[in-house]
């Protein structure tokens, strides 16, 4: 009777294999419809109703040991199901076997029941399990979960009333420790297996729409791909407006991209670099557009590789550059250029002195011009008078040097370099001439414009350190006369301009002049003496040049701002006068004229005897005819009261001494 028990529970096992083969159909596409999304309760509910039916198929045709006691393949397919479809489903198609077994009853159900609740719940507890087993390949430890979940089953069939427990036990231990074990593994691979499978294919998928929403979000890049035919594979949005915008084609897949670009210098470019990338190639390249003047892009094309690392395609990234290269450009114009006046600065010129050393340029003459008298326009009108003389010289050097295809270039404060090629020596004097007589006829504030300049050439063989030395060494002899000639006329012309603008300077001077005359008599000094001192008095005020008109002919009380500026004018006239050789003597007496005998005074605060004679005697004379005379924010003083003002201030504001012999010539309101 066993004998043929297990003859019929072989066919059976065939049976129950098709209808597991068939079950796992429906596992499959549970396995792929999990694997693509995440299921709500009600969608794995419904995928437990499914696996459950499995379940009913499978326990429709079991293997009938007596009656009563029925077996099947129940146990794989519910542990399965709870490893890989978690608690909803598992829950549910077991509920539905538990239903079943009900339905058919006999002693064998409380042993079924047990089957049902054990596997399902070893699978759903399989990933805790699973922790402390030693880590082994995953067909290993399906076919250990195999083992455990039908050893436990073999144990539930105690549940059987004995002795018959042990003859089922007996009869079935090979099929639950031997063959479905196996079956287990070989069930729980299959899943495994196509759930990788499917994932993988989602998450390309996901990866491919990522990819694409992530190139698309550029507006800045074309972005392409095309096949070893030419043919698109992929764009963005911002490629396929730009093919429309340039040539009016809505491209789409499959599209050959050589046959959309119309213009032919263009497309046998883009062919050759497409070449090279399925050549093996990945590069950049930055070019202008063949057909849009100014305009830049830059190109970045890398091979598509198959899993088998042939090359099946190249990749292309173009970007426009334009404004980028512009301001690269403007960078490296500003990196060669002087701020101030656009010429070439050191550096170029520099790299210019490399380029003309070439055989071919020679003869090269080098011209060397520095502007006379710009210390003076400084500090007489300020810097920016003084950058902007600089601004008109570097001006007429580019008109006067365009003819001779010269380089140009500003190589310090006041000096410039002309680089002439193929010119010989004779040639750049000329030019240097009438460069010189083409700025002198600049004026800047009623001061003329001078430079002087030196010349040299240089022949093949020549060292250029050399000849430009040469060129500034003849510069600064021409500079000694002209320099000085410039500079003193310079001083005439400020002193001019300051009468100009300041009406009431002119007869102040001539009058402290009067009065610096008698006491420089009266002292005993000599004729030279007193011409200095005539000298200096004329000259005192110079440095109110620099102060605004609005200060000096202000009406009322100047504000402190105001009168720290008007303060500056003593240093202002010394850097002046002391730029000249022929002032020199005298700039410490102008810096000095305003310094009091307690030591009190501007700008240095000397005291005594420690300030020049000529500048205190200065000081009397300027403070008694400023009090004497109408000033724009108040009347003059009488005779007698100014007197008084110095006698008041003997030893304090004036020398005491100075202040007597003073007095002897002037106590009387003559």
């Amino acid at each position: 009777m066993i004998y043929e028990a297990l003859l019929t529970g072989t066919l059976n096992s065939l049976v129950q294999n098709i209808i597991l083969l068939f079950g796992l159909g429906f596992i499959f596409a549970a396995a792929t419809a999990s694997a693509k999304k995440k299921y709500k309760i009600r969608n794995q509910f419904f995928i437990g109703l499914i696996l459950g039916g499995v379940v009913f198929l499978i326990m429709l045709d079991p293997f009938v040991f007596d009656e009563g006691l029925v077996f099947d393949t129940r146990s794989v397919l519910l542990s399965v199901t709870g490893l890989f479809f978690g608690a909803i489903p598992t829950s549910v198609a077991a509920v539905v076997a538990i239903i079943y077994r009900l339905y058919i009853g006999g002693s064998g159900i409380y042993a079924g029941i047990l089957t049902i609740v054990t596997s399902a719940a070893i699978g759903l507890n399989w990933r805790y399990i699973r922790k402390i087993l030693p880590k082994v390949p995953s067909y290993v430890e399906f076919y250990i979960m195999g083992v455990i979940v039908h050893i436990v089953t073999l144990l539930s069939f105690l549940s059987i009333p004995w002795p018959q427990a042990f003859d089922v036990i007996k009869s079935t231990a090979l099929i639950y420790l031997i063959i479905f074990p196996i079956v287990t593994m070989l069930l729980a691979v299959v899943v495994h297996n196509e759930q990788i499978k499917f994932k993988i294919a989602d998450d390309l998928e996901k990866q491919k729409v990522l990819l694409q929403a992530s190139i698309d979000s550029t507006y800045e890049m074309e972005i392409f791909a095309v096949d070893s035919e030419y043919k698109y594979l992929s764009y963005n949005v911002f490629h396929k407006d730009s093919i429309k915008n340039f040539y009016d084609i809505d491209i789409s897949l499959e599209m050959s991209f050589l046959d959309v670009v119309s213009n032919e210098t263009i497309k046998n470019r883009l062919k050759g670099s497409i070449d090279r990338v399925l050549k093996g190639e990945s590069f950049k390249i930055t070019l202008q557009v063949e057909d849009q003047e100014n305009s830049y892009l830059e190109e970045r094309y890398a091979p598509i590789l198959d899993l088998d690392k042939n090359i099946v395609g190249a990749t292309i990234f173009i970007q426009d550059i334009t404004i980028r290269k512009q301001y690269e450009n403007e960078i490296l114009k500003l990196s060669y250029s002087d701020a101030l006046t656009g010429l070439n600065n050191r550096r170029k010129h520099q790299e210019q002195l490399i380029m003309l050393n070439q055989e071919k340029y020679h003869p090269v003459s080098v011209a060397f011009f520095d502007i006379n008298g710009l210390k003076v326009m400084n500090d007489a009108f300020g810097h920016a008078e003084g950058d902007r003389l600089i601004k008109v010289v570097a001006k007429k050097l580019l008109i006067a040097c365009k003819k001779y295809n010269a380089y140009v270039s500003r190589v310090g404060g006041d000096e410039f370099i002309v680089l002439c090629p193929n010119t010989k020596e004779v040639d750049a004097l000329e030019l240097a001439n009438e460069t010189k007589t083409l700025i002198e006829k600049e004026y800047i504030k009623h001061m003329a414009i001078s430079i002087s300049y030196g010349i040299s050439a240089k022949e093949i063989g020549d060292n250029f350190e050399d000849v430009i030395n040469k060129a500034e060494t003849n510069l600064y002899k021409n500079k000694l006369y002209e320099s000085s000639s410039h500079r003193n006329e310079s001083i005439r012309t400020i002193l001019n301009t300051l009468k100009a603008k300041d009406e009431y300077s002119e007869e102040h001077s001539k009058r402290v002049s009067d009065i610096c005359k008698k006491m420089g008599k009266k002292m005993g000094m000599t004729k030279q003496d007193i011409e200095q001192l005539t000298l200096i008095s004329n000259l005192h005020d110079i440095g109110k040049i620099s102060i605004d008109d609005k200060i000096l002919n202000k009406p009322g009380k100047l504000t402190e701002e105001e009168w720290r500026i008007m303060k500056r004018h003593p240093e202002t006239g010394y850097r002046i006068l002391s730029s000249s050789p022929d002032y020199i003597d005298i700039a410490e007496d102008i810096l000095s004229h305003h310094e009091r005998y307690d030591g009190t005074g501007y700008p240095r605060g000397l005291k005594g005897e420690n300030i020049p004679i000529r500048a205190r005697i200065i000081a009397i004379a300027d403070a008694f005819d400023a009090m004497i005379s109408d000033r724009p924010y108040r009347k003059k003083l009488d005779h007698d009261v100014a007197i008084q003002e110095l006698i008041d201030n003997k030893g304090t504001q004036f020398d005491p001494k100075l202040v007597d012999i003073f007095l002897t010539i002037f106590s009387k309101n003559k």
